[in-house]
């Protein structure tokens, strides 16, 4: 009797254990089954966003010499020396694919070079106390105009060009790079004309030295003259940017990857964006755009977005940082989902932060699979993130895998020991 009570005992346990196995392998293909869905998730985090300096604009004046007339349509062309005077210049220009530019080179004799805008009712515009701005970019040599061997002049007239006014000068300006387009100086303020209705504006290039010839060179692109209006329409360059300057390679093609906004109602690919990402390099491609930096440093971005007759701005920063690593915590006990924790102990934000919660079964790994992931736009510098996958439910010995990979520096992983019981996972320590 004792022997058949024995035998009867074995039996019991062995059914409990297929019972068991059963109910881990039903529960690990239910779960399997939910696994296409994948639990997508864009996490949106209050993203740190540059200052939009001049947003709900109009265009007045829009030149950028794309059609490769000089003088453009409507501009007039005051030259002294014909030889040496304004000329479309195909070789440097800020946006494609031409420019307006002076060089002296072999010319003799004086050079008192102007070119002028057509007449601007700025009273059209006029609501009494709205702004009216000048920008444009340009290019030039330092020792010629730090030595005034050129001077290089912006001017207003309000009665066709009779009486000029000195509203901006190159000399003025400092700590602009040499050969390398830039908006130093910009914009420059026009409001005190907003009631005018015949308004010209003329680009002075003035030398009457030939020493050091060959450098008196001054190129001006991307002239635009606007005023503020109440129209909902900006847009946004992103960033900050902290890169660590090797994981440009991280990418195809290699680069920093910007993403820039506008406002919402506005179609961005139909707008058009110029980019200029601070060391000579620009780009056009709307919303998301990248640009290779060969050396590290600190960097000015500008963003202009135009749309009919509107146009916006914005500027951001990148800059070249370190290498910084996040940290990854699993939940002592997870429900109903599996939880965890990206913590960014770094000084700079982690931007675009892609994240997987991969698992697989026993010491083994085996059937492993991805049960949710997602994009954290924005990990701010000391602060903690939660992720989280869908519920499923489960018996057994689990491994967890956690992967982060933020867009602007290195990306980690952390494996785990967790247990599942039904749908309650328990941490047993990070996997060594």
């Amino acid at each position: 009797m004792i022997e058949i009570e024995r035998k009867k005992n074995i039996l019991k346990n062995i059914r409990t254990l297929v019972i068991v196995f059963v109910l881990v392998c039903y529960s690990y293909s239910t779960f399997a089954q939910i696994i296409p869905d994948k639990s997508i998730q864009n996490i949106q985090t209050t993203q740190s966003s540059s200052c939009t300096p001049l947003k709900g604009n109009i265009t007045v004046l829009d030149e950028s010499f794309s059609e490769g007339i000089m003088p453009p349509s409507g501009w007039i062309l005051d030259p002294t020396n014909l030889s040496g005077t304004w000329k479309i210049d195909s070789e440097r220009y800020h946006s494609p694919s031409y420019s307006a530019s002076v060089w002296r080179h072999n010319c003799t004799g004086l050079m008192d070079e102007w070119l002028i805008t057509p007449n601007l009712n700025f009273s059209e515009y006029s609501t009494g106390s709205n702004k009216i701005f000048l920008r444009f970019w340009w290019y030039t040599d330092i020792y010629v105009v730090e030595h005034s061997l050129i001077h290089f002049n912006v001017s207003i007239s309000t009665n066709g060009g009779i009486n000029w006014t000195k509203i901006w000068t190159a000399k003025d300006q400092s700590g602009f790079p040499e050969y390398k387009w830039t908006e130093i100086g910009m914009p420059i303020e026009l409001s005190e004309y907003r009631n005018e209705s015949n308004v010209t504006i003329g680009f002075q290039f003035f030398s009457n030295t030939t020493q050091h010839a060959i450098a008196q060179f001054f190129a001006i692109d991307d002239i635009i003259v606007f005023t503020t209006a109440a129209v909902n329409f900006f847009c946004d360059a992103g960033g900050p940017y902290h890169w660590w300057w090797f994981h440009q390679y991280d990418y195809i093609p290699p680069g920093v990857r910007f993403h820039g906004t506008v406002s919402e109602g506005y179609n961005p690919y139909l707008c058009q964006w110029l980019w200029d990402f601070g060391d000579n390099n620009i780009s056009t491609w709307p919303v998301y755009t990248y640009n290779f930096y060969t050396n590290p440093g600190h960097y000015n971005v500008t963003l202009q977005v135009k749309y009919e007759n509107l146009i916006a701005y914005d500027i951001t920063t990148v800059d070249f940082i370190m290498p910084q690593y996040l940290n990854i915590s699993l939940k002592p006990i997870s429900f109903p989902g599996i939880q965890a924790e990206i913590y960014n102990p770094g000084n700079y934000n982690a931007t675009h932060v892609k994240w997987w919660i991969n698992v697989t079964l026993g010491p083994l790994k085996m059937r492993e699979k991805t049960v949710a992931n997602g994009t954290i736009e924005d990990i701010g510098n000391h602060s903690t993130v939660d992720i989280k996958s869908k519920y499923f439910f489960g018996f057994g010995l689990i491994q967890v895998e956690v992967v982060v990979n933020p867009e602007n520096f290195v990306g980690s992983h952390t494996d785990f020991n967790a247990l599942k019981i039904g749908p309650f996972t328990i941490n047993l320590g990070k996997k060594t």
